[in-house]
């Protein structure tokens, strides 16, 4: 294991740890505010995939979302974690295009090699996003980060669907997908907490 790839999963790590030990609060929230029953009903309503939306907050949460700011944390930390894996599973995919002794699609490895920068950049802007959300005053930086790296994981996307697609590009394909789906709920889930503050 890599000291980037040791970083990401303790990262990845300490945010989960930290969400148990300290929940997500907006700074402005008081204790008198009453919350929603059903806050993931509510921070699910305008996504495009709701009950993907619905499934990922119920099954990723330590325990009851009692606030948007919550949910947005879960689906933030949802996407980070599923992005990390990404980057290892594109990282080992190399490693044994390296290892053939005939290279037969270069197409493919710069691919990989470009997925593989930009599954960096995509991890970096997750953690900035989640950051931003902890903090509090650039919250418009939340949005900002979660769209690009949704649209990075589109461009890597878009870069796997133009070359040919062994066994192993295909699954990088589908872990793509599924971060430029998190991302986008992410993000859906974030407009909904934005608006009400």
């Amino acid at each position: 294991m890599g000291p980037s790839t040791c970083f990401f999963v303790f990262f990845s790590l300490f945010l989960g740890a930290y969400a148990r030990l300290h929940p997500v609060m907006h700074p402005i929230e008081n204790e008198t505010r009453t919350v929603s029953p059903d806050v993931i009903a509510k921070a699910c309503e305008p996504s495009m995939e709701k009950d993907f939306c619905i499934s990922v907050l119920k099954t990723q949460s330590i325990g009851d979302i009692k606030s948007l700011k919550q949910a947005t944390f879960v689906a933030l930390q949802t996407a980070s974690r599923e992005a990390v894996a990404t980057a290892e599973l594109i990282k080992i995919t190399r490693q044994k295009e390296e290892e053939k002794d005939v290279v037969e699609d270069t197409i493919e490895e710069e691919t990989l090699a470009d997925c593989s920068q930009s599954y960096s950049s995509i991890v970096d802007m997750l953690a900035d996003a989640t950051s931003a959300l902890l903090t509090g005053p650039n919250q418009l930086d939340v949005g900002v980060q979660i769209l690009a790296a949704m649209t990075t994981a589109e461009t890597c996307g878009k870069s796997i669907s133009a070359g040919k697609k062994t066994r192993q590009v295909e699954e990088v394909a589908k872990k793509n997908e599924n971060v430029r789906k998190l991302c986008s709920n992410a993000l859906s889930i974030y407009n909904v907490y934005a608006k009400g503050n």
